[in-house]
């Protein structure tokens, strides 16, 4: 075996591989906040969320990103099962782009030439302090190390015709009929498995068609079989997920096996439209093999998206019985969001869309804390809805921990700009709403206690509870309306807002302070009259905290 050019065709895919990367996240990161609004507005229907799908990925040379991005966006509840399956269908067609870019331009010009001058420039840039620049300069760098990599798998696959010994092991398989295409379709699956990117999977087939180490109907079978392992990065990603999740990402690889299948079974027919549509005959004229592998890529996936598209309701329910009935099995919690891990391609982009709509998950559900503690204190006892207040807390206990957990993941990471204001304002946040819980749960406790002992409130302070309660839950209204009207917490920095959650803490301050002189009355009198004063000013504590902890909630960012 040459170790030396193993060494090379390794190095410089790990190039290519890495340059992809960079120029995947740069992207994300220069278009922020946009990209998600983008395919939050661009998903209405199933047309515009394909169309969605082939631009992002198209922009950022990455269908594993854009389908992991799709993902977390379901995860999150960002968009609909059937809109994300939109979206991996455009992301389909989007990535053979790459193909295109290689074709064009990795085999005719010097790609050293312009490679090197744009890492140079890039590398100037990303000093700079401007979030925007300094992106755009990791754009630069990403961009010149893919076509460096390239340039590297290029010359380091040798020319068939002068060095026929350094691929014989492969030539051995290719004059198997249909069954070589089989083999290669299996080979382009684990390769893209292995080497997680489809792009550098397509790179490698057309290098190695170009040079004649493998026949044309080898390098389709390559270009199907990567279509399949693909998939893998985005189940992958799915595997801590919900089942909104997983559905999403199982809908991926039914797709692209579905094509295969129809590719194969339609093969001879296919790849004879493709190569009357192309000039030059690839068994002889290798300049045009890689123009006919590009433009197979491209026809399989509009021609699968074209098919499916009509049947995506079909899909839904599909992966949907598929997940749920496995998911019944194993008695996971069918609405939980939970965060994801999202592997090669992780980015600040999807885990701030993650922990955002996950913060916000938390917000809303601890409403069902105010809704159960205003039972418990006005309605008659009932211990159930104490044990569901007590359940609820230790689940929020456990909830901050793996928020705040992956937020120290996320930091070491390294965050930049905005986002690092973003994630101190969701630590503040959940902080907050994990101690709301405590106070809840310190509510029902002593309710509990107190109906153990047989004492009550009084009307008189039955009546301030209620008032007090109220407060919180017109203070509660405007975090939770505010929050359903934007996509990020920037809204809770608007004045007015923040203006009314001062004056309904002012409020509740006022209404502690008042009824505080009622319980130092009851002092004076008999024990039995004492008693629910004390019940009722340890109570009075905890709802004061609560709404301490709700204008904290709504300043967080500041």
């Amino acid at each position: 075996m040459n170790w030396s050019l193993l060494i090379q065709v390794l190095g410089g895919l790990g190039i290519f591989i890495y340059g992809m990367k960079l120029l995947s996240e740069s992207l994300q990161r220069v278009a922020g906040d946009r990209l998600r609004s983008f395919l939050s507005s661009m998903t209405r229907n199933r047309v515009s969320a394909v169309f969605s799908g082939l631009f992002i990925t198209s922009t950022i040379q990455s269908s594993s990103a854009t389908t992991v991005l799709v993902v977390g966006f379901v995860n999150a509840g960002l968009i609909s099962l059937a809109q994300a399956i939109g979206v991996i269908m455009g992301a389909n067609i989007g990535t053979t782009i790459t193909a295109w870019i290689v074709s064009f331009l990795g085999f005719k010009f010097n790609i050293a030439s312009f490679a090197l001058p744009a890492v140079a420039a890039g590398v100037i840039l990303n000093f700079s302090r401007k979030e925007s620049r300094s992106g755009w300069g990791s754009f630069l760098i990403g961009f010149g190390f893919l076509f460096l990599g390239l340039d590297y798998l290029k010359s380091s696959v040798p020319d068939s015709a002068k060095d026929p010994e350094s691929f014989l092991f492969l030539q051995q398989y290719t004059n198997m009929g249909f069954n070589t295409i089989l083999l290669f379709v299996l080979i382009g699956a684990l390769l893209t498995i292995v080497i997680q990117s489809s792009s550098a999977s397509t790179t490698i087939t057309i290098t190695l068609a170009f040079s004649g180490y493998i026949p044309i109907d080898a390098a389709y079978g390559m270009i199907l079989g990567e279509n399949i392992g693909t998939t893998i990065t985005a189940n992958l990603a799915a595997i801590p997920g919900n089942r909104n999740a997983k559905k999403a990402a199982l809908a991926h690889t039914l797709f692209n096996v579905f094509g295969v299948i129809w590719a194969l079974l339609f093969f001879k027919l296919f790849t004879g439209i493709v190569d009357d549509l192309i000039p030059g005959d690839p068994l002889t004229d290798k300049e045009s093999t890689r123009f006919h592998i590009s433009l197979f890529h491209t026809m399989f996936n509009i021609t699968n998206t074209l098919i499916l598209i009509w049947f995506v309701n079909t899909i839904t329910k599909v992966v949907s019985a598929i997940v749920d009935g496995l998911a019944s099995k194993t008695g996971k919690d069918k609405d939980s969001i939970r965060l994801l891990q999202a592997g090669a391609v992780k980015t600040t982009e999807l885990a701030m869309v993650e922990l955002v709509e996950f913060t916000k998950k938390i917000i809303r559900d601890t409403y069902d804390f105010l809704r159960l503690t205003e039972q418990i204190l006005l309605q008659p006892y009932d211990a159930t809805r104490v044990l569901q207040v007590l359940k609820k807390e230790e689940e929020l206990d456990q909830v901050r921990s793996e928020v705040l957990t992956y937020l120290n993941q996320i930091q070491e990471t390294g965050i930049t700009g905005n986002y690092a204001k973003d994630v101190l304002g969701i630590m503040e946040r959940v902080k907050a709403v994990e101690e709301m819980g405590d106070n809840f749960a310190s509510i029902a406790r002593k309710m509990r206690k107190s109906h153990r002992q047989k004492v009550s409130l009084d009307k008189s302070f039955t009546h301030s509870v209620k008032d007090q309660m109220d407060l919180l839950k017109h203070h509660y209204d405007i975090l939770l309306v505010n929050l359903e009207q934007s996509e990020t917490f920037d809204i809770l920095g608007n004045p007015q807002i923040r203006s009314q959650s001062r004056e309904y803490r002012f409020q509740m301050i006022r209404s502690v302070k008042k009824n505080d002189s009622k319980v130092k009355k009851k002092k004076y009198q008999k024990k039995d009259n004492l008693m629910p004063a004390l019940l009722y000013r340890d109570v009075s504590r905890n709802l004061d905290n609560i709404s301490r902890l709700l204008n904290a909630a709504i300043y967080a960012d500041v």
